[in-house]
């Protein structure tokens, strides 16, 4: 079974993206911040990351993004954003950071599923 993290501040998105990921059959962490999910990943090793970019705490999902490709056990794992901020800048900076592709929320289950089908493979 594929092993997602999701990593997102706002509880109700997380339970919400959860079950809709449980749905299609993928098996499911979540991390709340930044720190927590750049740990969950070093612990857990899941096969793709979700990844908010505006989170509380030390560690905002870019810093996160940086931490995980210059980890030696997470800098493989692919990395897709899942964010509000949409706009052409924010989508460079998450592409510089390391991510792999990043959407603006809302997004539709059928493109975040056709995006981790691709990036895993």
């Amino acid at each position: 079974m594929t092993k997602v993290l999701y990593v997102e501040d706002h509880e109700a998105q997380r339970d919400i993206m959860v079950q809709m990921l449980e749905l299609y059959g993928y098996e499911v962490d979540v991390a709340s911040n930044g720190e927590e999910g750049v740990k969950k990943a070093q612990e857990w090793r899941p096969d793709i990351v979700l990844m908010d970019i505006r989170m509380p705490g030390r560690i905002d999902g870019l810093v996160a993004i940086r931490q995980l490709r210059n980890g030696p056990d997470t800098a493989d794992i692919p990395i897709i954003v899942v964010s509000a901020w949409g706009s052409a800048k924010h989508k460079e900076r998450a592409l510089n950071a390391g991510a792999d592709a990043h959407f603006t929320k809302p997004v539709t289950m059928d493109e975040l599923i056709a995006a981790i089908n691709r990036h895993l493979k």
